[in-house]
């Protein structure tokens, strides 16, 4: 039977929008295809570090560009045993610069204007 759920009816009143999660992008070109999972699929898996990144700053600034959003994650921080979608491998050793990660991730939010 259907479940009334009040608060998933309520209209929007202008609240901010918090994104759990999004990312997911595959990186990690060592690892054979079969054997490793990331977004993206076999074929449209990112080519270069540059693709991955060009991805993960269109992403970032989609979010950044709505002007309800407050917050999100990316998914994942650090690749896992099934997964190499992280911004960190497993041995927690970064894949990208620090310092372009953080220079997409610290660009002004719409919601602060």
């Amino acid at each position: 039977p259907f479940i009334k759920r009040p608060l998933y009816d309520a209209p929007y009143a202008g609240q901010p929008y918090f994104c759990s999660e999004y990312g997911g992008i595959w990186w990690n070109p060592g690892q054979a295809d079969a054997e490793s999972w990331g977004y993206g699929g076999e074929s449209g898996r990112p080519r270069s570090e540059t693709e991955f990144l060009a991805r993960y700053r269109a992403l970032t600034e989609i979010l950044l560009r709505h002007p309800h959003m407050c917050a999100f994650c990316y998914t994942q921080l650090t690749d896992v045993e099934q997964e190499v979608n992280g911004l960190y491998s497993y041995n927690r050793v970064a894949k990208f610069d620090p310092a372009l990660i953080h220079a997409i991730n610290t660009q002004r939010a719409a919601i602060e204007d």
